[in-house]
C-alpha cells in the first residue's frame, strides 16, 4: 500500500480538470454530515473512470484506504463535478501515491447501435462487441446524482 497525500476539504474547493490524476481519492457530500469516498482510476475521452468505496464517512477524512469497491468502476463528469462544481460537492481530498489501475480490470463501457456496437476499456481503448448481447454499463459520464441514484446511496 503506497502512502497517501492529504488535502484538506476546505482547502481544495475546486480542481481543475487538468489536475486531476490517477490515485487522486475524493469524497462527494450525501446529507446530513456524511461523506461518499472514491479513488479515480483513469481519464478518458468523456471524464474519469472511478470506483467508489462501500464506506459513508461522518467527514470528509481519508487517511488510510481500508474500504472495498462497491460496484463496478463508473466514469464520472469530472468536468462538472471537479472543475465546474455545477452539482454536487465533490472534493479530492487526497491523493495514493503511485497507484496504479489494473491492466487486468474486467469492466468494459459499451456504446454504438445494431451492428457497430462497441466496448470501451478504462483506457479507453475500443473493440467491436462479437457475438452476445451481455450486459455493459454505459459509456456515458454521470454526475451527482446518477452516480447516488446507480449506487443507491
Amino acid at each position: 500500500m503506497s502512502a497517501l497525500k492529504i488535502f484538506d476539504w476546505d482547502k481544495k474547493v475546486k480542481t481543475n480538470l487538468r489536475n486531476i490524476k490517477s490515485g487522486d481519492i475524493f469524497c462527494f457530500a450525501l446529507s446530513d454530515q456524511k461523506y461518499g469516498v472514491g479513488r479515480i482510476m483513469t481519464q478518458n475521452s468523456l471524464g474519469h473512470v472511478a470506483e467508489v468505496f462501500d464506506k459513508v464517512l461522518s467527514s470528509p477524512v481519508v487517511d488510510s484506504l481500508t474500504f472495498e469497491r462497491l460496484g463496478d468502476p463508473i466514469i464520472l463528469d469530472s468536468y462538472s463535478l471537479f472543475d465546474r462544481k455545477t452539482e454536487g460537492d465533490w472534493r479530492v481530498v487526497a491523493h495514493q501515491v503511485d497507484y496504479e489501475p489494473s491492466s487486468d480490470e474486467p469492466v468494459r463501457f459499451v456504446y454504438g447501435v445494431a451492428d457497430n456496437v462497441r466496448l470501451v476499456d478504462i483506457f479507453d481503448n475500443e473493440t467491436a462487441l462479437v457475438g452476445g448481447k451481455g450486459k455493459y454499463p454505459l459509456y456515458s459520464p454521470m454526475g451527482d446524482e446518477e452516480v447516488k441514484e446507480h449506487f443507491g446511496i
